[in-house]
Parts: C-alpha cells; structure tokens; sequence
C-alpha cells in the first residue's frame, strides 16, 4: 500500500514529531516507519466530515460593504488533494479553480472572488496530529522496553533512558490530544411526525 497523495504534509510533521525515521527498527517482517506505517496510525486518529459546514469569515471592505472571501472548516490538520471535497449548500460541487485549501488551519481561500454569503459544506479528513504522535511514541516505548543498563571498563551505558524518553513523548502528546476526535455523533429522526 502507498501513502495517499494528499497525506505527505501530514506524514512528515508527525515524523517529525516523533523522529521516526524511514528505517528506526524492525518488527517481525515490518519495518517502521514508512510513510504507510505512519499513515495507518494518522488513520485512527481522524474525524470524517460528511457535508460539513463551513463558517464564514467576513472582512469589512468599506462603506459598509462586507465580502467573503475565507470560509473556516472548524477543523486544522486535513487531508489534501481529492480527499477534500467542496460543495455549495445545493449539493453541487464547487470548481477546484475558484478556491484553494490552507490544509493546516482548515481555511479555504476564495482569493479575490467575493462568495457574496453563498453557504458551503466540505467532504473532508481532519486528523488529530498530537494522538497520533502519542500513538507512535508508545509503540516505540514498547520496542525499547527490553533495553537494559550495563557497565564495563569504566564506562556506564544507560540505555534504558530511551525508554523513559518514549514514555515521557507519549504522556506529552497524549494530553495535547483534541477529545473531540474521540466522540461521535449521529442524526436523530423523529417517527412521530
């Protein structure tokens, strides 16, 4: 399997997050992290957004004038590319060249063309970046659990510190991590009318 084309900015900042690098160690048959690895944990630790609106952010342009030019997703982190899907409120879909995507802050940028209040609702992937990343470092804390301490000819190797290190990255992260990526929600129908 190969990373999604719109998951490379979201791949790399997690790898650095976690300086995992393309070959760190090796598990049975697999080596961590490629992009795929890093992906598959990127996965469990996103938000689907099914028609999702998006909130206006107007800009006074004089004279009493407003425009709209950026519109807020209400979520950070997304995937790229054909993974985000624009559409107005009518259901149909907004031409990729009136528009373009901050991914990182979840603004898409109408340039100099004003919306005129015109709703949108996005198809998108948020992902929670800090999970992720406190994800990874467990699972390296679990490949360093067997290192030991050991001493010889008057030197000391204190290899365990790297343990202690991953565990204390994964506590980090883990309270960074946004709680609303782990609710869900649902539509309700009344059957009574």
């Amino acid at each position: 399997m190969t990373a999604r084309d719109g998951m490379t900015t979201l791949i790399d900042t997690v790898r650095g997050m976690t300086l995992a690098g393309t070959a760190d160690y090796t598990a049975g048959s697999l080596t961590f992290w490629s992009d795929d690895e890093i992906q598959r944990v990127l996965d469990r630790h996103r938000i689907d957004l099914r028609q999702h609106h998006l909130d206006s952010d107007h800009e006074y342009i004089g004279d009493g004038t407003i425009a709209y030019y950026l519109f807020n997703v209400g979520y950070g982190n997304l995937e790229s590319g054909t993974a985000f899907e624009l559409e107005y409120t009518t259901g149909a879909t907004v031409g990729t060249s009136l528009w373009t995507l901050d991914a990182p802050r979840g603004v898409v940028n109408f340039g100099t063309n004003d919306t005129a209040g015109t709703g949108f609702m996005a198809n998108a992937r948020a992902y929670d970046l800090n999970a992720a990343a406190a994800d990874i470092w467990t699972m390296k804390s679990a490949y360093y659990a067997t290192s030991y301490d050991f001493s010889t000819d008057n030197h000391s190797f204190s290899r365990s510190q790297i343990l202690k290190q991953c565990e204390s990255m994964a506590s980090m992260y883990g309270r960074l991590a946004d709680s609303s990526f782990n609710t869900s929600t649902g539509n309700l129908y009344r059957s009574d009318t």
